[in-house]
């Protein structure tokens, strides 16, 4: 940064040839973080509360008509969501990394 300031590059330069090629892994692993929890949280108020999405679905097939293939295809389906989430997100950081 202090070299591009020495230069004379502008603010706008400054964000996008210094700050953002050294925090975008980082920024990147928050968003996929966050993004995570938020499927997790919104997952587990559908089973608790019934509030829709897949979570009302696993709730409905544990609890009113008991289907255990049905709750096992769930829990898979969300498992494999949540790998490939995992997956998607270290090969995107890894690219980034290798560009640098």
């Amino acid at each position: 940064m202090e070299a591009l300031k020495a230069s004379g590059a502008n603010w706008v330069q400054i964000v996008f040839q210094a700050v953002l090629p050294s925090s975008i892994t980082y920024l990147i692993s928050w968003t996929f973080m966050r993004f995570e929890i938020n499927f997790s949280v919104a997952l587990a108020m559908g089973a608790a509360a019934g509030a829709g999405g897949i979570g009302f679905d696993m709730f409905m097939a544990s609890s009113y008509y008991y289907d255990v293939r049905e709750i096992g295809a769930i829990t898979y389906l969300i498992l494999t969501f949540a790998i490939l989430l995992e997956l998607m997100a270290g090969r995107i950081k890894k690219k980034l990394r290798v560009q640098k």
